[in-house]
């Protein structure tokens, strides 16, 4: 029986790196009849149908959509997928070797809607190996998404956890296609409606640096494009979050407040790391994210940074001083 479909969007990578990815998979210590591979390509320009015959002795599926973005590939793969879990890899990422088993081990044994764990960040000359692994995996006490997202920072990848397949179905839960950020929006709604989670110390994943990725583009229009799917990302969470008011409990309501603030944060980063003038930002987030109640930054207490970051962005003299100290390039995060 299939337990866990490991789903990978592709689109026009070059062939070794998408067999880099595999092989990390197929390497792992896991029976080939507990899991598949489901490559969803998006519409390159030459589909990998290579793998049917490279990999004809493992169970890895090549599904091929036209081109509308990794929301669009990985909807696909959920749709497809015959197990009960499902992770997601970049093509152009890489599992730790020897990590998956212990931690499906885990997931077999208490059955939560989420498993979390960590990922590591690599360069060529910073390859993965064995030694980065926890000799012991520790485990949180298992609580549900809402309060795992209401206590900490949830990451924007969908690539660092593995989640039951059927909340997603449940909840109509799916990716948005044709955007940047589409990740969030699934990560939140995931999140805001699992019952249970377990956090891990786990490290599993290999986020592989490229310079030519799409992530790390640096051309104008795009990164307009990826500041203004920001803003509709967070009018479509408004949306959800007004949606949810009716049934929502204390805890989904704190959960949403906190990700939505923090997601405002990283849209006015964003609009300073794109050096965008003060005054452009102070009109922006008026004009955007004030009809959304977003701006001015609520108060919140988790942190004395996100405390003195919603003192200077809240007025047009502190976003002259972020702009003065803030630097010009984005951090690299999953």
């Amino acid at each position: 029986m299939i337990f866990l479909s490991i789903v990978i969007p592709h689109y026009n990578l070059p062939r070794e790196l998408l067999t880099r990815c595999v092989n990390s998979i197929i390497e792992q210590d896991i029976t080939p009849d507990s899991y598949e591979i489901i490559v969803v390509d998006d519409g390159s320009n030459e589909p990998p149908r290579w793998l049917d015959e490279v990999y004809a002795d493992y169970p890895v599926y090549l599904h091929e959509i036209s081109h509308a973005g990794p929301g669009a590939a990985r909807n696909r793969g959920i749709a497809e997928a015959r197990g009960r879990y499902i992770q997601f890899i970049d093509a152009d990422d890489t599992l730790q070797p020897k990590s998956l088993a212990p931690c499906l081990n885990i997931i077999r044994e208490e059955l939560p809607q989420i498993f979390r764990f960590h990922y590591r960040i690599c360069t060529d000359d910073n390859k993965p190996n064995e030694a980065d692994i926890p000799t012991t995996i520790k485990t949180s006490n298992t609580i549900s998404g809402a309060v795992y997202m209401a206590e900490n920072n949830l990451s924007g990848s969908p690539c660092t956890y593995i989640f039951e397949r059927s909340v997603a179905l449940r909840h109509n839960i799916e990716f948005t296609t044709n955007v940047f950020h589409e990740d969030e929006e699934f990560n939140v709604k995931l999140h805001y409606h699992a019952t249970s989670l377990i956090d891990s110390n786990a490290v599993i994943y290999n986020y592989c640096l490229r310079p030519s990725s799409v992530t790390s583009s640096t051309d104008k229009q795009f990164e307009e494009k990826r500041l203004d799917d920001l803003f509709s990302l967070l009018e479509r969470l408004t949306r959800f979050r007004e949606k949810q008011a009716e049934t929502s409990n204390k805890i989904q309501r704190r959960a949403m407040k906190r990700k939505m603030s923090m997601l405002t944060v990283d849209t006015i980063l964003n609009l300073l790391y794109d050096n965008k003038s003060a005054k452009q930002i102070h009109t922006l987030c008026n004009n955007r994210l004030r009809p959304l109640s977003l701006y001015p930054l609520p108060y919140l207490s988790h942190s004395i940074k996100y405390t003195l970051f919603r003192m200077l962005a809240n007025s047009k003299i502190g976003l002259i001083l972020l702009r003065l100290i803030t630097p010009r390039e984005k951090p690299v995060k999953k």
